[in-house]
């Protein structure tokens, strides 16, 4: 029974064609502020960890979350970018944590990743986690601990 909710926060929208080139910033739909060097690394890092993560724990479902929030990148979501990118990558050599893994494709903002993923989770679990794991960037650990946890009336010690 799934009891862990690991949440892949995503940034960007993949727009490339060959996914062993993920790791160009040339390969995603990217906003004037995020066209610096590292930025695509920093995606696959994200990912990467959530799979990791995922592996460990055989009661994480993993959760890519990200709505078409780039409309001149087309009818693509990050939530699914960040899944065909682990895809590709054969899942970075954790192949079984694909059944586990799933995607959120409505969320627009760090508040509607946690919440939309946990209606997500709820609907492949049948209940609510116990746990709640975010990937993210470090800016913003408070937005997920303390104001969009408040506002879904988690508990204190989620998510971590």
């Amino acid at each position: 029974m799934a009891t862990h909710r690991l949440l892949v926060a995503g940034h960007a929208v993949y727009t490339g064609v060959d996914y062993s080139e993920a790791n160009k910033e040339s390969s995603w739909f990217l906003e004037d502020y995020q066209k610096v060097k590292g930025e695509a690394q920093s995606f696959l890092d994200h990912i990467r960890l959530g799979i990791e993560e995922a592996a460990l724990d055989p009661e994480a479902l993993l959760l890519f979350s990200g709505g078409q929030t780039r409309r001149a990148a087309g009818p693509r979501s990050e939530g699914l970018s960040y899944w065909v990118v682990s895809e590709a990558a054969n899942w970075f050599g954790h192949p079984e944590v694909r059944n586990r893994t799933f995607t959120e494709e409505h969320a627009r903002d760090s508040f509607e990743n946690l919440l939309f993923s946990l209606c997500r989770f709820y609907e492949l679990a049948g209940h609510y986690p116990e746990t709640i794991t975010v990937v993210s960037y470090t800016l913003k650990e408070a937005r997920f601990r303390t104001l969009h946890r408040d506002a879904v009336r988690w508990p204190s010690e989620a998510p971590r």
